[in-house]
């Protein structure tokens, strides 16, 4: 069943204009791109129309897109291997920030620096990704701040924690926390997409490729490509993990947009960047700001 967090009309264009920016880049031949954006425009009227989910829409219309032209699954996968290359020369940067600092203040570090990797999100229209910033991550408060409460949990031990990885370049910062997780006696099973993966999203090959498998007790997928974990599409191997969690771990917009809406029946933490009114708006707090928002489901 579709949950029912109904988009904004600012979600439109959003959505219409990061389909049309893949094109722009993977598609060479200007007068078939425009054809097949005409094409989108279409599937978006009909979806939109249709459904009022946005996390699936955004996944139905990408999933047309590559269907249309199947040089922007090449062109992710390019981006992707680019970025998690490149971030991995500076992974022991991000390391040294956890030097000298014990218990709650390094966890937090970690925790900072984890959210810090989201600013590579390539799926917002009016938003530019940008690599980690490590004087940010320094600097930078949480604006939403739930991260006493998860670190009173996690520091017992003995917790099988689901971490929902989101773009493939932060991976390389979410395996700082996952061992931070690791370290302190838990179990994590770290979630990627399946291929070819939704935009930027990481897959198994990019999650290994991070280095997740290092740190974590197991990295699976979802089994689906979707944005976020639709309960409608993921695969039984996948429920019985989260069904077997203590906490979920979220990274990202989408996931926050369509796991918090759906009843888990334990903690879930989500740790994101909003770059949009939209989520900023949700969430009551400014763009650009870094949230560890907690929602515990009954």
């Amino acid at each position: 069943m579709w949950v029912k967090m109904k988009y904004r009309v600012r979600c439109i264009p959003c959505v219409i204009n990061v389909r049309f920016k893949e094109l722009i880049n993977a598609v060479q031949d200007d007068d078939l791109a425009s054809k097949i954006g005409l094409n989108i425009v279409k599937k978006a009227y009909e979806l939109f129309s249709k459904f009022d989910e946005l996390t699936h829409i955004a996944t139905l219309l990408f999933r047309y897109t590559i269907e249309q032209a199947p040089s922007i699954i090449d062109y992710y996968r390019r981006v992707k291997e680019e970025s998690i290359r490149r971030l991995l020369k500076m992974q022991h940067k991000c390391l040294r920030l956890l030097e000298g600092l014990e218990g709650y203040n390094r966890f937090k570090m970690a925790i900072k620096i984890a959210i810090a990797g989201n600013a590579l999100d390539m799926g917002v229209a009016e938003y530019e990704p940008k690599d980690i910033d490590l004087r940010e991550v320094l600097e930078k408060d949480l604006r939403i701040d739930h991260s006493m409460e998860l670190y009173s949990m996690v520091s017992k031990g003995n917790k099988k924690i689901i971490y929902l990885l989101d773009n493939a370049g932060e991976a390389v910062f979410d395996a700082i926390l996952i061992n931070e997780l690791e370290t302190l006696g838990n179990k994590v099973i770290a979630v990627a997409k399946e291929e070819p993966g939704f935009q930027n999203d990481a897959t198994l090959n990019d999650a290994i490729m991070a280095g997740i498998d290092k740190y974590a007790t197991e990295v699976i997928t979802t089994g689906t490509s979707a944005s976020s974990i639709h309960l409608d599409e993921v695969s039984k191997h996948f429920l019985e993990k989260l069904k077997e969690s203590d906490i979920i771990i979220a990274k990202g917009m989408a996931h926050f947009e369509y796991v918090s809406e759906i009843e888990l029946g334990k903690p879930t933490y989500f740790l994101l960047i909003p770059k949009c009114d939209v989520i900023a708006s949700m969430l009551n707090v400014e763009k650009h700001v870094y949230v560890l928002y907690k929602k515990t489901h009954q």
